[in-house]
């Protein structure tokens, strides 16, 4: 069957030529697998101890697991990290079936997860990956311990800017447009990796999202249901939300949510604050052995 995110053979290779460029920055022994689904082959990059705690990662929404170039490497120290591409979205997962529910979407993340033998998981999400992240978790006794940075939506609404960043670059496909959404998730004094915009920008020319489940501001009640400790970084910058003085107090209403603003930073916080973001979150998953 065709792969329906990238139908096109020709720039499906060239996205993945930039797609390994980007991989590239990792500059540590990686694997990569393919996991049969009923939405078809997910491909995920695993590296670390093989006998270490898992740590799952979701990439933000059409960024693809490249996005962790400043993170994985160093998390791989002590965990054997798992960077998955979500199913439908941009990246080397090859979607025969869009996925357009939240149950659908949990259903193919188990069998990910199934496929791998992981029962008991840390997992970190960074903003679609992160609002998935948060839904997971909420219906899944997996998840040991959560990160969430930037989850989109998740805990304040959009900022109304946002689609009018987003839908230029998605439907005209235009690299002015495109060059203008990547710049905008960076804070002004931050300087963007232009090897994952190489990336970033053939997805949004060749590619096709099928990855259709919108994501939602969660309700207090959803989440004082929430089981695993949560770690919610949120950029001082950030430009997804209408507020985040909102989402913040919002994340921290639920008592299993230890809520961060991250100095110098917008929406893409894991590059752009790579060192703190990755030691808050060692410190967060190792305290206690939790």
């Amino acid at each position: 069957m065709s792969n329906l995110t990238f139908p096109i053979e020709a720039t499906r290779e060239l996205y993945y030529q930039k797609y390994d460029e980007s991989l590239k920055q990792w500059n540590i022994e990686i694997e990569s697998l393919y996991i049969n689904t009923t939405f078809g082959k997910t491909h995920v990059i695993a590296c670390g101890p093989k006998n270490a705690q898992p740590l799952v990662l979701l990439h933000g929404m059409t960024v693809s697991s490249a996005m962790w170039f400043a993170n994985a490497p160093g998390w791989s120290e002590m965990y054997r990290v798992y960077a998955i591409d979500t199913i439908g979205d941009f990246g080397k997962s090859e979607c025969v079936q869009p996925i357009t529910t939240s149950e659908e979407m949990k259903t193919w993340l188990n069998e990910v997860l199934d496929a791998l033998k992981l029962d008991q998981i840390y997992l970190v999400g960074h903003s679609m990956g992160g609002w998935i992240s948060l839904k997971f978790s909420l219906e899944s006794e997996k998840v040991k311990k959560l990160v969430l940075l930037a989850p989109v939506m998740s805990f304040s609404s959009l900022n109304w800017k946002f689609p009018f960043k987003l839908l230029p670059a998605m439907i005209l496909k235009n690299s002015y447009f495109i060059r203008s959404l990547y710049n905008w998730m960076f804070a002004k004094q931050s300087r963007p990796n232009s090897i994952l915009y190489e990336q970033f920008l053939l997805g949004y020319k060749y590619g096709k999202i099928q990855l259709r489940v919108a994501p939602t501001v969660f309700k207090e009640t959803e989440l004082k249901k929430l089981q695993p400790e949560t770690l919610v970084l949120i950029g001082e910058n950030e430009v997804v939300y209408s507020s985040v003085e909102k989402a913040l107090k919002n994340a921290e209403a639920s008592p299993k949510i230890t809520a961060k603003l991250i100095p110098s930073s917008s929406h893409c916080l894991p590059a752009e604050q790579n060192q703190l973001v990755n030691q808050l979150v060692i410190n967060f998953l190792d305290e206690m052995k939790k």
